[in-house]
């Protein structure tokens, strides 16, 4: 064990057992849950290789897409062999798989977090009962399918079509233009062999919108394309280098009426198009996805931030006026950097895991969905599509920042930060590009505005929280973020009614002038949930010593909140004064000190194994150098001791050049 970090961890005042198990509550429901799939994890990562014992960031990608499908395969098989359906909730959190695959994610994914759930979800019960059917007794690798090359989040203007032949009682898919052929979904290149497809309903020439069909790409017997299906990985990305995202185009693909997902629209025989559900419940299946998606942004972040803060702990540099190097946790600039970045994690760790447990609990007592009322619908879209965008425009931003911190070493695949940042940057489109939702969501703060009714998710331990000690220390803080909410949010609703009514544009031309402001407040939307998620939170069953660090880490989360981001339209309305900023300011440099003490037992907290973060510069004992020396060694460069490009390449040059020399 390195003495630096084993120093930090003595010096520690917060109590690790207690840490991990009161966020092993919050994320599992209990401690015994807890316990019990971390004794399913350890077992798991004794049984199958962990991706950090296979060289694999030194490998190429065809080598890497094998050794993830293997994985995918083995990991499947330990949970079907333990009793655990693969598509549990607490099964998909990154520090349950990711103990065998590190940052990268199953290849399995869409097929239980999309495919299945949107049969659940839109299927009848008969089309529920004869897909799982299918999928029970056949190898079936599901994924969804919807991007195209020209259309992405306007679900509206999609055009591929589903032309439904009365004669047949078949549907013919058909990606009509260049612009149409579908793009980007997960698996669908070279590993799915069925999918949903969405896709324009036309029945008698007539556009009855998008629904989803369920499509079979593959063969099962042979693994090649059904009639009419071309299939194809889209080639090297920014990242995701394991994983075949395809490129989908049909020409004349039959499939049978069952294939449509009925329960909220159906097309009978004779070609009669009839709405048997609600249109809400297609929206749905998207709030359990983008909130599993704020958990998996959280996991990167959580990651990236442990890496950081323990090589922060571990790398001295430049020398003081003894002669020493202090370790770089220890300078100011560092800890500014690193410490916002452990505070935001641990903010929207409590924010995410709230989304996703009320979420399912919405799902449960609204019958899968289908008795939700719209106006509780349009608050869980604006939340959740707030949350996934505000967390992963947070999670680039600082696996980006903690990759510096680190360095030099930072930039080594070795640190295993760069697969992080990746992910990271990636997450800031897919499922819905961080601007638009952002935009959504302050779509819907204006209709609450303009209706003059609250916006904000109310919760069931509001009035108790606000009894604690803890409230009352933070409501000056509150104050601040709703009065800034309640000043912009009228700010920008007068803006708008004055260019429609007194410049004479549009109301769409009116909203175009009006997005930047739209953003922030959508911004400040979710901070104001993150706020209320994080104090309830920490105002729970907590260790004295705990709650004390916790409280210094969520008010420095405040802080930096204040001074930077909303800093601007705090001063400019006048929310505080100059005076209050600057003393703001200065509690949040004396609260770098207080929290520099407990960081490394608090990034500990998160319980991740070494095969988990795939770094050498996070390795729980601190040995860094060791590591990243075997790193190098292991790159595939050195196999041989004089490489195929001197003997190919630089001896033919110099014998070209000495026989011109000669001559």
């Amino acid at each position: 064990m390195n003495a630096d970090i084993l120093k930090e961890r003595n010096n520690s005042t917060v109590n690790l057992d207690h840490m991990k198990n009161f966020l092993g509550r919050i994320l599992y429901g209990s401690e015994e849950r807890f316990h019990e799939l971390m004794n399913l994890r350890d077992r798991m990562v004794s049984k199958i290789r962990p991706i950090s014992d296979e060289n694999f960031y030194n490998l190429d990608r065809d080598e890497k897409y094998e050794i993830i499908y293997r994985k995918s395969l083995e990991i499947f098989d330990f949970l079907k062999e333990n009793n655990i359906s693969p598509d549990s909730p607490d099964i998909n959190k990154l520090g349950i798989i990711g103990a065998v695959l590190g940052p990268e994610k199953i290849l399995f994914t869409l097929h239980t977090a999309a495919f299945k759930v949107s049969i659940d979800l839109w299927g009848t019960e008969e089309q529920v009962k004869h897909w799982h059917s299918i999928m029970n007794s056949n190898y079936v690798v599901g994924t969804y399918i919807q991007t195209e090359i020209g259309h992405g989040t306007f679900v509206r203007g999609l055009e591929t079509t589903a032309t439904y032949n009365k004669k047949t009682q078949e549907f013919i898919l058909n990606c009509p233009t260049l612009t149409s052929i579908k793009f980007w979904p997960g698996t669908a290149g070279i590993t799915a062999n069925f999918a949903i497809v969405m896709a324009k309903l036309i029945i008698d020439d007539k556009d009855y919108g998008v629904q989803a069909f369920v499509v079979q790409l593959r063969n099962l017997q042979d693994h090649k394309h059904m009639p009419g299906v071309e299939t194809g990985d889209i080639g090297k990305k920014g990242g995701f280098e394991s994983h075949d995202n395809g490129y989908v185009k049909f020409t004349n693909v039959r499939i049978p009426l069952l294939n449509m997902l009925a329960k909220n629209a159906c097309v009978h025989p004779d070609g009669r198009f009839e709405k048997t559900g609600s249109e809400l419940i297609m929206y749905a299946c998207m709030l359990l996805l983008r909130a599993g998606l704020c958990s998996f942004g959280n996991c990167l972040l959580s990651l990236s931030i442990t890496i950081a803060v323990r090589y922060s702990a571990v790398r001295r540099q430049t020398s003081n006026l003894e002669g020493i190097e202090p370790q770089i946790i220890e300078y100011q600039t560092q800890q500014y950097r690193i410490f916002q970045s452990l505070s935001t994690t641990y903010a929207y760790f409590f924010a995410s895991n709230y989304l996703v447990k009320h979420i399912i609990n919405v799902k449960n007592i609204t019958n899968n969905f289908a008795l939700i009322k719209p106006a509780d619908l349009g608050k869980l879209h604006a939340i959740s599509a707030g949350l996934k965008a505000q967390t992963f425009n947070s999670c680039l931003r600082f696996a980006q920042i903690n990759r510096l911190c680190c360095g030099g070493h930072g930039y080594s695949a070795a640190s295993g930060l760069i697969p992080i940042i990746q992910e990271a940057d990636a997450g800031c489109t897919y499922e819905g590009d961080n601007v638009v939702l952002l935009l959504q969501t302050a779509r819907y703060l204006l209709k609450c505005a303009q209706k003059g009714i609250s916006p904000h998710l109310e919760f069931s331990f509001q009035s108790e929280l606000k009894k604690s000690s803890l409230y009352k220390f933070f409501q000056a803080y509150f104050d601040i973020y709703h009065t800034l909410y309640d000043q912009l949010i009228s700010e920008i609703s007068g803006r708008m009614f004055s260019l429609v009514n007194e410049t004479g544009l549009t109301e769409y031309q009116a909203w175009n002038e009006c997005t930047v402001q739209l953003v922030q407040i959508a911004k400040l939307y979710v901070s104001i949930f993150i706020i209320w998620c994080s104090l309830s939170d920490i105002n729970s069953n907590v260790d004295k010593n705990n709650q004390e660090a916790l409280t210094e880490l969520f008010e420095l989360f405040v802080l930096y909140e204040i001074t930077e981001d909303y800093s601007t339209n705090i001063m400019r309305l006048s929310v505080v004064d100059a005076d209050q900023m600057k003393n703001f300011s200065e509690r949040l440099y004396l609260l770098l000190k207080k929290v520099r003490q407990n960081a490394v037992v608090l990034v500990d907290s998160f319980n991740y194994l070494d095969s988990n973060l795939c770094s050498a510069l996070g390795a729980h004992d601190g040995n860094v150098y060791e590591k990243l020396f075997d790193f190098a060694r292991n790159s595939k460069f050195n196999q041989k001791e004089v490489h195929d490009g001197y003997t190919n390449i630089l001896k033919p040059y110099f014998h070209r050049k000495k026989l011109r020399s000669h001559l």
